[in-house]
Parts: C-alpha cells; sequence; structure tokens
C-alpha cells in the first residue's frame, strides 16, 4: 500500500509543481503558444532520463523512492493531455501550421531532452 501512496503523493506534488511553473511562463509570455506546456514536457524529459539513468546504476534505491519520483512526481509533473488541448486550441484558431510545428518540436525536443538526460549520468 505504501507504493501507492508514494506514487499519489508525488503525483499531486509533480501536478502542482507543474501548475505552477506553466502558470508563470505564460505569463512571462503572452502569446497563443502554449510556452508553458512545452517547457515542462521538455525539462520533464529530460529529468526522467536523469532519473532512469541514475536509478539503473543504484541497485539499493527504495521501489517506493524510485516510484514517487518517476510515476509519481515526474508523471504529473510532465502532461500529454495539456499537450492535447493546446494542439485542439491552436488547430481552432486556425494555427495548422503552428500546431504541426508544435507537434513535431514536443516530440523531437522531449525525446533530445531524455536522451540528454540519461548521457549526462552514463558519462559521469
Amino acid at each position: 500500500m505504501s507504493l501507492f501512496i508514494s506514487i499519489f503523493i508525488g503525483g499531486g506534488i509533480g501536478a502542482l509543481t507543474r501548475y505552477i511553473l506553466i502558470e508563470q511562463i505564460n505569463k512571462s509570455f503572452v502569446s497563443s503558444f502554449p510556452y508553458g506546456t512545452l517547457t515542462v514536457n521538455v525539462i520533464g524529459a529530460f529529468l526522467i532520463g536523469l532519473a532512469w539513468s541514475y536509478f539503473a546504476a543504484k541497485i539499493n534505491i527504495s521501489d517506493n523512492l524510485k516510484m514517487f519520483i518517476t510515476i509519481g512526481f515526474l508523471g504529473g509533473f510532465t502532461t500529454f493531455s495539456s499537450f492535447n488541448v493546446d494542439i485542439f486550441e491552436l488547430i481552432q484558431n486556425g494555427s495548422i501550421l503552428i500546431s504541426i510545428l508544435y507537434i513535431i518540436g514536443t516530440f523531437a525536443l522531449t525525446v533530445g531532452a531524455f536522451f540528454l538526460g540519461m548521457s549526462l549520468l552514463r558519462v559521469a
């Protein structure tokens, strides 16, 4: 049961952190482009890559801590659903090209950030 509680608490903290960060970024960049969602997803992918690599090298870390960080916090921090809403809103506003670039850019940046995070700890 404590594993579920770890994931639950981590997810709540991650979601709240995401909300605060997206709000702050969107206040800084007044635009119809979803800079906040893109930023949290890239940061989250990078941190998941770091965590993945770190946990692969460290055997003595509890499963509760691993799940709290990866599935809980980082799962709550990153957001695929907001990404989809952003795409829908861009298309609805007639920004078809921007929505396509956002999809491609998000995929490229998040995958790249994940691999960068993994590779940083593999070298260290």
